[in-house]
């Protein structure tokens, strides 16, 4: 049976990656930087096994890679660098014989040159592998993982003005991931992963008011006040100049375009911000420390 490595796991895509892969009958392979983590996390499950990998340390590499025929590729979301970091482990993996590689990548990754997934993009192209690309807009689960302080506090705190953003549900993106690794007839493709609809971050903000029963803004700080502000949370430098980039192309009004392919692989409407955010209210309405 094909063996199929998943880097990024656990994580946003990564985890409902693996449940959707081994619901479909998958062998899978967890590739983690720390791996006795991503077990505790995963838990034993037949067809599950785990591997050590870390882009920027080959060392880490021959071994990951061994026996894995098609293979799932995130960006972490800390390499800005990829050329350095990540192709050199993807030149040993297609030395090793995987064959198909699946690119979690960025909508509009092919317009914007100044993105990391535009870089590995180009690679894959140039490869010669059989890729897919899978381009999604912007994850509904960001506003409650890096934006969560912020959320918690009643406030949704983006640089993103008044534009529009066709966000798409994580565990959609992870669906169609499993399908296109699972699936004849992906190679070669490119994929704009969004949902049915786009939203201002104002009527973003009015379906989290609505699902929890607080009031929650839209602040739209400028781009140096959510800079400074992220970046004394912690948030490194290179992760904070991709999202700048990222709410730019919202701010003007570049990340509004809704396409009917995430629907075509899925079989089904793609899930709506008011599901994801019916979904979320739990987490956001639980306390947390003031920054």
């Amino acid at each position: 049976m094909t063996l199929i490595g998943v880097t990024g796991a656990p994580g946003n895509v990564g985890t409902p990656l693996v449940a959707a892969l081994l619901a479909r009958g998958a062998r899978v392979r967890v590739l983690a930087r720390r791996p006795e983590r991503a077990r505790a996390a995963f838990g034993e499950q037949p067809g599950l096994e785990f591997g050590h990998l870390e882009f920027g340390d080959r060392r880490t590499y021959v071994a990951a890679f061994r026996g894995v025929e098609r293979l799932f590729v995130t960006r972490p979301p800390q390499l800005s660098r990829v050329t350095r970091d990540m192709v050199p482990a993807l030149d040993v993996a297609l030395g090793a014989g995987v064959t198909q590689m699946a690119l979690l990548s960025l909508q509009g990754a092919e317009r914007n040159p100044f993105v990391p997934h535009a870089q590995l993009e180009k690679y894959l192209m140039e490869s010669g592998v059989a890729s897919t690309l899978l381009r999604p807009s912007f994850f509904m689960q960001n506003l409650t993982t890096t934006h969560l302080p912020e959320l918690r506090r009643g406030e949704v705190f983006v640089p993103a003005g008044r534009g529009r953003t066709s966000f798409v549900d994580v565990r959609d993106v992870a669906e169609a991931g499993a399908a296109v690794l699972t699936e004849p007839g992906h190679a070669g493709q490119a994929y704009e992963l969004t949902s049915s609809e786009a939203l201002t971050y104002a009527e973003v903000a009015a379906k989290f008011s609505a699902a929890t029963g607080r009031t929650i803004r839209y602040t739209d700080p400028s781009p140096l006040a959510f800079y400074r502000r992220l970046r004394a949370r912690g948030v490194p430098t290179g992760q904070l100049l991709i999202m700048e980039a990222i709410y730019a192309t919202a701010r003007f009004g570049l990340a509004a375009r809704v396409t009917p392919e995430l629907a075509r692989l899925l079989g089904r409407p793609p899930r709506t911000f008011d599901q994801f955010a019916q979904d979320a209210a739990p987490l956001l309405t639980q306390e947390t420390p003031h920054a």
